[in-house]
């Protein structure tokens, strides 16, 4: 991690991401990363927002990783392809595998996977970072993923999520009873006590919409239908952790507590948890969009995998039983 500093010069107090952009060489968003990530401090102390004002001499130290290469590697990852032409793929991402190389994880990801089979880079002229990837789900959630296979879809593509066109269904084992479809309406922001998680807020932070409708509801559990009306990080995990019916075997906002009474339920001891729930029970089930070439609306879906449909085959024995 290589550390830099610079004395800040100003006539008045400034914002510390426009400062920085505009003396460091980074972009606005690239400081707002680093920010986000707890590698900037200011005299010594951590800068908590990007909102932070920069007083006249004071010191301003920032941790850059080196840089990662904008090329990399192809892996031999086997992929579930749902449909591809020559501007657009679409697969069924497995669970456990990560979107984007990142510093300390730079192989076995799915761009590591389409690399040189489905994109070229030479095609990413624009955007030579995404190589193809316009959304993200995280390692552990599975399902539909639309990915570009030049700038010109990628672009139109990333407009489209910016204006929050396409249209997202997931489905998501949760703890607890959900008799009623609800709407979920706050800002999600960092965790002021664990920077790597994030966390539903009244107020500041940016704006997060999801909604639900009970699907089949169980002893203590149901099966939800979720459709995010806006794509944040994490943000139906944390949503439904704010309502207090986390995501089933959610290892960083779930209720490890409840994954073991719902193992025990289920007839299993409670150090089968990890295996009954390895990950959190979040599926991406079906996206619709416009082909960002011909504007022809597609929707793909993506069938329930076997360790979700497993959980859900017990739940359904046991409300017959």
């Amino acid at each position: 991690m290589d550390k830099k500093q610079l004395i800040a010069q100003v006539d008045s107090k400034q914002r510390i991401d426009t400062y920085m952009r505009d003396h460091t060489g980074l972009s606005r968003g690239q400081v707002r990363k680093l920010i986000d990530n707890a590698r900037v401090k200011v005299n010594g102390r951590i800068a908590a927002a990007s909102s932070h004002q920069v007083k006249n001499n004071d010191v301003i130290e920032y941790f850059e990783d080196p840089p990662i290469d904008t090329k990399p590697a192809h892996n031999d990852i086997p992929l579930d392809i749902l449909y591809e032409d020559k501007d657009i793929m679409v697969i069924n991402k497995q669970a456990g595998l990560v979107v984007h190389p990142a510093p300390g994880h730079s192989d076995g990801t799915l761009v590591n996977a389409i690399v040189g089979t489905h994109v070229d880079p030479k095609d990413f002229l624009e955007n030579a970072g995404r190589l193809g990837v316009v959304h993200r789900l995280d390692k552990d959630t599975s399902g539909v993923m639309v990915i570009a296979k030049h700038d010109g879809s990628s672009r139109k593509l990333v407009e489209m999520f910016k204006a929050r066109d396409p249209e997202k269904f997931y489905y998501a084992i949760v703890h607890g009873r959900v008799e009623q479809e609800g709407r979920i309406d706050t800002f999600i922001d960092r965790d002021t006590h664990d920077r790597k998680k994030f966390t539903a807020k009244l107020m500041h932070g940016k704006e997060a919409q999801t909604v639900f409708y009970p699907g089949e509801i169980f002893y203590d559990a149901t099966l939800l239908k979720v459709k995010i009306l806006t794509g944040r990080t994490h943000q139906i995990r944390v949503h439904m952790s704010h309502i207090k019916h986390p995501v089933a075997g959610d290892p960083v906002y779930g209720d490890h507590n409840r994954d073991i009474e719902l193992t025990r339920y289920l007839g299993y001891d409670a150090k089968s948890a990890g295996d009954l729930l390895p990950r959190q029970m979040l599926h991406a089930y079906s996206l619709k969009f416009k082909h960002p070439a011909t504007g022809e609306e597609m929707e793909f879906t993506a069938p329930l995998p076997e360790d979700f449909n497993r959980i859900l085959a017990m739940l359904r024995k046991k409300n017959e039983g």
